[in-house]
């Protein structure tokens, strides 16, 4: 992801050349651990901005749906016996969490609210340490991207029960989702975009996203993506504007009704 990260900044900036804004090398920051899937859904109540409002959507990059996983020891096979054992032992199962917030932390909540379960969550500094602590047997379940979890999966060190996406992926058939399991509908996922400050001027937007349009359109990016078990999901900057808000007025539901508090 970095060196993804490192093209969209190179190609943002040769878009932006020679345009009023910006007038220097455009820094994008990615807020979670190396290795982890980064997403801009956090919520924290006492946030200075709103991440809906005050910036300007540029692109969506990737959408990578969360892998239900648990630890070899955990003795279950699929979400039903999850569930069940959850139920029979409430708070007992630890749930690491990529961040207080963030997108792998809603998904447990809302997997939590519809299921009737509970479990005591557990916040690392990013994706990777959430994964490391569910390979290592320090806790015994997670949801997290499948980019940055898939590997460890498939190095037997994490056993996955279920994928978040509304379908079965490609790089995994035999994995079910979520939702065959008995949560109809239910879909989560963390998600990359590009966003800059507020205020840049339309026509300097409009030509950073043609020339990331390029960039995420190349058959070789969107087969690495695929790969990985993530997807290329590009599009206008209206529609990363309507993203981010109805993502955020689904979780701000999600959480109001689970009563769950981040302070």
């Amino acid at each position: 992801m970095r060196a993804l990260f490192l093209v969209l900044a190179c190609a943002a900036f040769a878009a932006a050349h020679a345009q009023t804004y910006p007038s220097k090398p455009i820094r994008v920051v990615v807020p979670y651990a190396a290795g982890g899937t980064s997403d801009i859904l956090a919520r924290y109540p006492q946030l200075p901005f709103n991440p809906a409002k005050d910036f300007t959507p540029v692109i969506m990059v990737s959408y990578s749906p969360h892998v239900l996983a648990v630890h070899p020891s955990v003795p279950v096979k699929d979400v039903r016996e999850l569930i069940a054992m959850a139920k029979a032992q409430p708070g007992k199962l630890n749930f690491a969490i990529s961040g207080i917030g963030g997108a792998p932390h809603l998904a447990g909540i809302e997997f939590a609210q519809r299921s009737g379960v509970q479990w005591t969550y557990i916040p690392y500094k990013g994706g990777s340490d959430a994964v490391a602590a569910v390979a290592a047997g320090q806790a015994d379940v997670l949801f997290n991207g499948m980019l940055a979890t898939w590997p460890t999966v498939q190095g037997g060190r994490m056993r996955a029960l279920a994928i978040s996406s509304a379908q079965r992926v490609p790089s995994a058939p035999d994995t079910p989702t979520v939702a065959e399991q008995g949560l109809p509908g239910f879909e989560t996922g963390s998600f990359q975009g590009v966003v800059g400050p507020s205020g840049i001027p339309r026509e300097t937007v409009a030509k950073l996203n043609a020339e990331l349009i390029k960039v995420l359109a190349s058959a070789e990016m969107k087969e690495r993506f695929a790969k990985q078990g993530t997807e290329v999901r590009s599009g206008t900057p209206e529609s990363l504007g309507e993203w981010l808000r109805t993502e955020q007025a689904r979780f701000a539901r999600v959480v109001k009704q689970s009563g769950a508090k981040f302070d």
